[in-house]
């Protein structure tokens, strides 16, 4: 009965015994992923993930029946406030993985982006259990700045494989 159930949970979420693949659509997340490019969502790591800040995630979408990737960036309990000369987490300045640097990201404070989003005023809180996400290009991604808000760990689903 339980190896049955182990069984049934590998096919309903997988399409191979080690991970499912993604297509991610849309512009959020360039130029790390690129439109149409696919990349693996782990499965056996999921039992063991423990989410840490620049991974790059697969999150159920709270609005949709669908997936999306964004980038984790605050952790639960912290105070994110985003700036023009960059990101500060419990009022201390981090610094970009030089990988994110290297390749011209820079997240955008939402008072920057001029949109008809709702937005607050750069500066948020998650609580328990809640995790921030930007999408690599802040320009264009709709993410926990916006309508997306904080995410709750039960919401990501896995870390995106790949050297991201």
């Amino acid at each position: 009965m339980k190896t049955t159930f182990i069984l049934m949970i590998i096919a309903l979420f997988s399409t191979s015994a080690f991970g499912r693949e993604f297509t991610q659509t849309g512009v959020a997340m360039e130029p790390t992923l690129k439109a149409g490019e696919k990349v693996e969502i782990g499965f056996f790591s999921l039992f063991s993930y423990e989410p840490e800040r620049w991974d790059v995630v697969a999150v159920k979408n709270p609005h949709e029946f669908n997936l999306m990737v964004f980038r984790i960036v605050g952790l639960p309990n912290e105070n994110i406030r985003l700036e023009k000369d960059g990101i500060y987490i419990n009022n201390v300045k981090v610094e970009l993985p030089s990988r994110l640097a290297q390749a011209g990201i820079y997240y955008w404070p939402a008072s920057a982006v001029k949109r008809n989003k709702k937005s607050g005023n750069d500066v948020y809180q998650t609580g328990e259990e809640e995790y921030f996400l930007l999408g690599d290009n802040t320009l264009k991604a709709n993410d926990s700045r916006f309508e997306l808000g904080m995410i709750p760990r039960a919401s990501i689903v896995n870390k995106v494989s790949g050297n991201l």
